[in-house]
Order: C-alpha cells, then sequence, then structure tokens
C-alpha cells in the first residue's frame, strides 16, 4: 500500500489482509483483491452498478463528471467517495485497468465478482458480475466507506550522540555530501519536550459582528498609530486613516429575494460561506482588516486567517498589525504571524530585503516584524568541522530552506551502504526548537491572526518535529481558524485553479519541464545504482524511452527539419489516443472524420456498424498490459492487433519514424492486408478528382 496518502488503512481492512495472509493469499493479491472489490462497492453505494467494470477509476480520479448521479451526492456518499480514493490507488485509467488483470488472475473462490475478459468488459455491466461468495468482504467495504479514517503519522528518527550523519547541500550546480556529528548533551536537550502544538481542533459557532462596532476599532488604530508616529517620525502617508476609510465605507446586506435589509442597523452575519462583494476600492479590504483587529480585541477565545494574493503583502500585513498590538519584535510574542512556505525562504528573503516597506523601516530606524521569521541563522552549521564548511561549502552558509532539518542520514559504513544510500532513514535536527530560523513555527500556537497566500495553503507542508500528519498549511488552517477571509478573491481563485488544475510543462528548452529536470536525475541515480530491482530498470527505460518521444516529436515539428503536414495537421486541434484512431477507423471505413450535422439516425447507425469491427482492434491494443510486451501465438501475422504491437515496437526503437521507409511500408501493408477495400476505395476517388479537375 502507498504512504503517500493522508489517512491510515481502517484497522478492519488491515486485519482482514494478514487474515487472507494466513489463509494461503500472497499479500499483494490480498490487497489487490480488497481494493478492487472497494472500487466496486463504491459503486454499488452510489447507485452506479450499472456501468462497466472499467468506470471506477473516473471516480477516482476525481475528475468533474456531469453524470446526474454526481450532482446531488449526500455528505455520506461523498464520505464514501474519500475514503475510496485513499485506500484504492488506481485513479488513472491505465492503472485501474492493469489491477483489473491482476484481479482475474486471483482464484474464483476469493473473489466476490465474476470472470470478465479485456475483450468485452467494456460492456460488462458491474452489477451483472457481482457473485456475492463473501459477506464479510462486503460487511467490510460497507464500515471502509462509511468510517471516518485516521490521519497517517509520518515517521521520525531521533539522533544519537557519538554517531556520523550526513546531509546534502547544493553549491552552485554541485551537490556534496556534508558530514556532522552531535554531543551527548545535544542529544538529551533534543529529548525535552518541544515547543507547544494544537491539541485539538477548534469548535466553530456562528458569528455576529454589528458594523458599526468596527468604528470604535479604527479609532482606536489612528490612536496606536499617532503613537507610532511620534515615535518614529511618520508622516502622513504612512498612517492609515482608518476613520476616515470606514467611515466612505457604504455597507448593504442584502436579503435572499434581492432587496436591501434597512440601513438604520447593519449587522454582518457569519455562519458558512459568505461573500462581501464590491466594486474596486469599496472597502472590502478595509472591512477585513477591521475585521481582524476586532477579533484580536475582543474574542480572545477566536483566530482569523486572512489569505493574500501574495508573500510580501502577507509580511507587510502581519508587521502592520504587530505595531498595533506590540512593542519589540524582539521581544514580544505576535499577535499576527505570516505562514510561508519553507522551501522558498531565500526567494522571500530576497524579495523581503529589497521590499519599499522595509527599506522604509530602516530609513526611519523602525524594526520590521519580517525580521523575526526570516532568520538565516542554522545553528546545525555550527556543528560542522571548519575544513568541512571550508572546502565542501566554499566556506557559504547553507541557502535559506534548504536547510537539513528533517533530512539527516547516518553516514554509510560501507560501499555497499554508499549503494544503497537511497533506502536510509532520515533524522530530525536537534535544534529545531530553539532554530532562529523557525520562529515562526514557536509563534503560530498564540497568534489570533494568520497571514498566508493560496500557493502556501495548497503546497506548503509543516515540520515533522512538530506534526507528524502529512497535511498541508491549507488543512491546518481549516483546522484551526474560526474565520478565514479570502482578500481579493479571483486571484485566490486562479492560484487554486493553476495548483488543482496544474498544466505541466514537459519540456520548454530550459529547466522547468519535468523531463528537462528529470533526466538529469535519473542519469546521476544510474551512476552510482547501476544494478537495479526489475521495476525500476523498466522505469528507468520508459523515461528514457519518453526522452526519445519528446526529441521524435519536437523534431518532426521543428520548421527546418520537420515535416510540414504533420505541422498543419496538429494546428487542426488536439488529439488523444482515442479521438486519433477512432478518425483513423472511420476513413478506414471510407468514412469522413466527422458525421455533417445533417446525417440521419439510420445513417449514423449504419455507419457505427462500419466502424465497429474496426475499433475492436484498437481497444485491443489499448487494453493490453503492455503492447510492446505482446505474446506471440502460432498465427501472429495475421493478427491485426499483435501486428499494430509489433508496429509499437519498431516505432519505438527508431524514435523519428515518420522519415523511416521501412515504417511507412510496414503501416501501408498493415492498412491493405486487414483493409483490402482500401485500394478499391484510393482508386475509386483519384477518378472522381480527375472528373472534377477536367
Amino acid at each position: 500500500m502507498s504512504q503517500m496518502t493522508l489517512f491510515e488503512l481502517p484497522t478492519e481492512f488491515k486485519e482482514r489482509l494478514e487474515q487472507l495472509k494466513e489463509a494461503g493469499l500472497e499479500r499483494t493479491q490480498a490487497e489487490l483483491l480488497l481494493q478492487v472489490e472497494l472500487g466496486f462497492a463504491l459503486m454499488e453505494y452510489l447507485e452506479l452498478d450499472d456501468e462497466p467494470v472499467t468506470a471506477p477509476w473516473a471516480i477516482l480520479s476525481g475528475v468533474p463528471l456531469r453524470h446526474p448521479r454526481l450532482q446531488s451526492l449526500t455528505e455520506m456518499e461523498r464520505r464514501a467517495i474519500a475514503n475510496t480514493r485513499q485506500i484504492v490507488p488506481f485513479s488513472a485509467r491505465f492503472a485501474w485497468l492493469g489491477a483489473l488483470r491482476s484481479y482475474l488472475r486471483i482464484p474464483l473462490d476469493w473473489r466476490n465478482y465474476h470472470e470478465f475478459t479485456p475483450q468485452n468488459w467494456d460492456s460488462y455491466i458491474i452489477n451483472a458480475a457481482k457473485n456475492l461468495r463473501h459477506q464479510v468482504h462486503q460487511d467490510l467495504y460497507e464500515r471502509c466507506l462509511n468510517s471516518n479514517l485516521d490521519f497517517r503519522h509520518r515517521q521520525v528518527k531521533r539522533i544519537e550522540a557519538r554517531t556520523t550523519y550526513q546531509f546534502e547541500a547544493k553549491t552552485g550546480e554541485e551537490t556534496v555530501i556534508v558530514p556532522v556529528r552531535f554531543t551527548q548533551q545535544q542529544v538529551r536537550n533534543a529529548q525535552i519536550q518541544p515547543s507547544s502544538w494544537f491539541a485539538t481542533s477548534h469548535s466553530r459557532t456562528a458569528f455576529s459582528l454589528r458594523i458599526s462596532d468596527l468604528e470604535l476599532d479604527a479609532a482606536w488604530i489612528d490612536r496606536r498609530e499617532e503613537a507610532l508616529a511620534r515615535q518614529y517620525g511618520w508622516d502622513q502617508t504612512v498612517r492609515g486613516h482608518w476613520v476616515d476609510r470606514f467611515r466612505k465605507i457604504n455597507f448593504h446586506k442584502v436579503q435572499e429575494n434581492g432587496t436591501l435589509f434597512p440601513q438604520e442597523e447593519q449587522i454582518l452575519e457569519l455562519d458558512g460561506f459568505t461573500n462581501i462583494a464590491g466594486m474596486v476600492a469599496s472597502g472590502k479590504t478595509t472591512v477585513s482588516q477591521l475585521f481582524s483587529v476586532n477579533v484580536v480585541r475582543h474574542h480572545c477565545d477566536r483566530r482569523i486567517t486572512l489569505v493574500v494574493g501574495d508573500v510580501q503583502s502577507a509580511i507587510k500585513l502581519a508587521n502592520q498589525i504587530n505595531w498595533w498590538f506590540c512593542n519589540d519584535p524582539e521581544n514580544d510574542d505576535p499577535v499576527a504571524v505570516p505562514i510561508l512556505g519553507r522551501t522558498t525562504r531565500d526567494a522571500h528573503l530576497r524579495s523581503f530585503s529589497a521590499s519599499k516597506d522595509y527599506q522604509e523601516h530602516r530609513q526611519r530606524g523602525q524594526p520590521h516584524w519580517g525580521e523575526r521569521w526570516l532568520g538565516t541563522a542554522c545553528p546545525l552549521q555550527g556543528q560542522l568541522k571548519a575544513r568541512d564548511f571550508s572546502q565542501l561549502l566554499d566556506g557559504k552558509a547553507l541557502k535559506p530552506g534548504s536547510e537539513p532539518c528533517h533530512t539527516l542520514k547516518k553516514m554509510p559504513k560501507s560501499d555497499r551502504e554508499k549503494r544503497r544510500k537511497s533506502r536510509g532513514s532520515f533524522y530530525l535536527c536537534p535544534f529545531f526548537d530553539k532554530c532562529p530560523s523557525q520562529q515562526v513555527y514557536r509563534d503560530m500556537p498564540n497568534a489570533r491572526v494568520w497571514i498566508t497566500t493560496p500557493g502556501t495553503m495548497a503546497m506548503a507542508g509543516l515540520p515533522r518535529h512538530l506534526e507528524l500528519r502529512p497535511i498541508k498549511i491549507g488543512e491546518l488552517v481549516n483546522e484551526q481558524s474560526d474565520f478565514v477571509v479570502f482578500d481579493e478573491v479571483e486571484t485566490v481563485i486562479k492560484w487554486f485553479d493553476d495548483t488543482y488544475a496544474e498544466e505541466v510543462v514537459l519540456t520548454d528548452g530550459g529547466n522547468n519541464g519535468v523531463f528537462d529536470d528529470i533526466g538529469v536525475k535519473t542519469e546521476r541515480f544510474s551512476i552510482t545504482n547501476r544494478v537495479m530491482p526489475p521495476t525500476t530498470q523498466r522505469w528507468t527505460g520508459a523515461e528514457r524511452d519518453a526522452q526519445k518521444a519528446i526529441t521524435a516529436t519536437l523534431t518532426l515539428l521543428d520548421k527546418q527539419v520537420g515535416h510540414q503536414f504533420l505541422r498543419k495537421w496538429v494546428k487542426r486541434g488536439y488529439f488523444t489516443p482515442n479521438s486519433l484512431l477512432f478518425k483513423f477507423a472511420r476513413r478506414l471505413a471510407g468514412l469522413e472524420e466527422f458525421e455533417p450535422s445533417d446525417t440521419s439516425e439510420a445513417v449514423s447507425r449504419e455507419n457505427a456498424r462500419l466502424i465497429q469491427p474496426i475499433v475492436r482492434y484498437f481497444d485491443a491494443l489499448l487494453n493490453e498490459d503492455d503492447p510492446l510486451r505482446m505474446q506471440s501465438s502460432s498465427n501472429s501475422n495475421r493478427d491485426p492487433v499483435f501486428r499494430l504491437g509489433r508496429l509499437m515496437q519498431e516505432i519505438n526503437s527508431t524514435g523519428e519514424s515518420a522519415s523511416d521507409e521501412n515504417i511507412y511500408r510496414a503501416c501501408r501493408a498493415w492498412i491493405i492486408e486487414f483493409f483490402r477495400n482500401t485500394e478499391r476505395r484510393l482508386a475509386q476517388l483519384r477518378i472522381n478528382l480527375s472528373e472534377i479537375l477536367t
């Protein structure tokens, strides 16, 4: 079972796995049996068991589907889908089809579903395949669908005294291995209970606020800023003039029928989602900031999270709120903290140092709270030997954000251990709870205002020293905040769209494409791992084949050495294997790629009858576990599917196949041999064209 899931397997599921092992099934078979049948059980639970056995992957994938049954799901049905996605790791079509093939190899006596073969499984209905043999499994699936899953906890290991550890550090383009050791005293200090963290989640209740009360908070801020202006010499442009800003707000609450509530007393009621709409500069941001001040001043048991568009806005706003409530960034406990991504701290630090807000603070001699959270001191570097620091790190500090807080490994003692370095366990840095660069995590539990960005919510995790659950900042915000305010929500939505509907660049000629980066890493891994397990060998081979295919495709599309016909063809629109092969099947049947809009239903049915036998060849090819490794039979040359697989092998070996005469002749021979009317249709087409031209 993959350990990349957010939740643990249910206890009953794990117990049943052990029972099946004791009964004679291999663990992989037992796991697959329960996973596949849980996928079918989910379809039954959603009343979608009239779909084919190939359908569950579509639900597991999370792709939005406009199916009537999925438009009005209950809370329990949503839970069932979420639970199954955690337990069944087959959210891609080919992964699910591969799981079905392996499922069919399990003895029938163990299965609750009949035989269905790749030749008919697109039309084999889940309900028709059901043959309940093991009620205990059916009961297990129902509990898995309805239970509350427990969070998975990441594994951690503590360092030991007088043991040499190592970590990877990047110096320019080179990655070096740096050794480090710890004393007995340092190890003892590391066992001390770390800073307090969050024991329980918040219990939220409805909240109401008179808008007029915010004017009192605005007046309080003006008085505080007046005192700061005298202390640090602020000019008028630095002050917020919050009472004036508040009085420009024209707040109206809209009733369900579209009319406005009476103007005399406007009350903001928060229970679930609330939208505050307004034009640019209408005061929406002012309301959110005054609301956060109101929470800090009058509701000490509540926490509010403000989501802003970028990191520097988060740091600036946290600094502003803390100066309203605090006096000393070095010694006072902040009421507001910016929660930022850890691995990008270097970029945050550079942008912060160059920001206008920070430079103005320096000019007037006012400390900036951002310095508290962007410190670069790393105590672990003080443990390095002077020679290692000079020779391995070139006398330079580690890049902020790359510190080995939880990536220490034991130094290999032999060459054999070095070759197996990627399999070692990770250890935690013993200085974390006192580390200056981790100050934000010590401030978070008591801060009443969190300020973060959509990117941080979606992508950033939490240190293992404090949080063993593999959750993102977004989950923590949802768990620990009473209010979450999304400012400039259109930019926030774009962030989430780009994150959860990501466009993956395969190659862009630089270092941003997946295959621009992964190829280098694969080759570096291969240098020190020439002896690999079969699965790893196959993966590295597939990666190299993909690199070859990308190179061939881009070469074919190149203006100088490519093919003009192919460039024009690609411009016609996107294509997938299914759409491409369907168009090809229509051409082989003597039809146009698309039917005209005025085609009658009878003609459409006849055309479908013509192309169905052809489409079966392509379906059989795509349903193969691995088309490049198809088993030959006694009459393989007469099998169109096997011949297609052999063509794929030749194309895969050749790379740039469009200009290869042998492959062209093999493709032409396949068409003529298995579709004998093609020559006659082409001859008739030539006659028709000549008649038109004359």
